[in-house]
């Protein structure tokens, strides 16, 4: 039996020319699929980390989708000895930026039993973030107990979109919200102002922690930052970052308040707290028993003292 033949329809014009250019464009992902430079992608990746003070390990590395990769067990490490495993990280090209002649990369990061999510997109002179965060554990995220000297819990979610301008600050825009359910604090140590060492803290809940703040004149400005829990109420005043081009180092302001509650001092391991904290705190003490903080450093090292409500 003789199949029916069936028609091509003919292409003139800009169709003919469209159909072409979709072709080569089709071709030639396929073909950087089915020859994706690992070892060479690999060496890029590292010798870039370098760049940045941060030395990359990882496992396996291979391609996924179109202009993609995957890695298995990443390990990023800074000159410092800070540590970040990462247990499956993906990123891939997107090309519509690319089109317009912007550099767009979306990524997807498996870490502390939750995942990071977004894109990051980069024009002439600034950058662009959008991510979404979902159940970060903070009590497996050991680098933040190594950097800040605090052992903390909690579940992590994070929404952000924010657009930074390096050379002009003030043209920066974005929202960003924050919040850790179930925080709490499982002790550490916490250098104190006038004391000369450092203060053991003992374990205590925080609650819900919330934190939003919108990106405008150059200014990540604090709208909300609060916590409550049955141990302590904890909020922010005025706090706001002063954008710089490395946000490490980007200068802090504010004032802090914490109350402790009436049964805090009750508690295992608070005792003897109660004592160096009215001595060394006396002058930050409010009429109602709460605390009263200036917040002053840096981004990446922020610090606070005590002081007058």
């Amino acid at each position: 039996m003789k199949l029916p033949r069936i028609p091509l329809p003919k292409l003139t014009g800009w169709k003919r020319r469209t159909a072409y250019g979709a072709f080569l464009v089709l071709s030639f992902l396929f073909a950087l699929q089915r020859t994706f430079p690992t070892e060479a992608v690999r060496e890029r990746i590292m010798l870039e980390a370098a760049a940045q003070g941060w030395q990359v390990r990882m496992g396996d590395l291979s391609p996924s989708g179109f202009g993609g990769m995957t890695a298995s067990a990443v390990t990023l490490e800074s000159r410092d000895g800070l540590r970040i495993p990462i247990d499956e990280a993906r990123a891939s090209l997107r090309l519509w930026p690319l089109l317009l002649g912007r550099r767009g990369i979306a990524f997807d990061l498996a870490l502390f039993q939750g995942r990071l999510r977004g894109v990051v997109e980069e024009g002439r002179g600034w950058r662009r973030l959008v991510l979404t965060g979902r159940d970060v554990d903070l009590s497996r995220a050991t680098p933040i107990k190594k950097a800040s000297g605090i052992d903390l819990a909690g579940v992590v979610s994070a929404q952000v979109d924010v657009t930074l301008y390096a050379r002009e600050p003030a043209r920066s825009t974005g929202r960003l919200e924050v919040t850790v359910e179930k925080a709490a604090v499982n002790g550490g140590e916490v250098p104190v102002p006038g004391m000369g060492g450092n203060l053991s803290l003992p374990r205590f809940t925080l609650g819900k922690v919330t934190a939003r703040a919108s990106v405008r004149d150059g200014k990540v400005l604090f709208d909300e930052l609060a916590s409550r829990s049955d141990d302590l109420e904890m909020s922010g005043e005025q706090v706001y970052l002063q954008l710089q081009p490395n946000l490490e180092y980007a200068p802090i302001y504010g004032r802090a308040r914490v109350k402790p509650a009436d049964g805090f001092w009750q508690k295992s391991g608070t005792a003897g707290l109660r004592g160096v904290a009215e001595m060394a705190l006396a002058s930050a003490k409010g009429r109602d028993g709460s605390y009263g903080f200036q917040l002053y450093g840096t981004l990446g090292h922020p610090q606070a003292r005590p002081a007058g409500q």
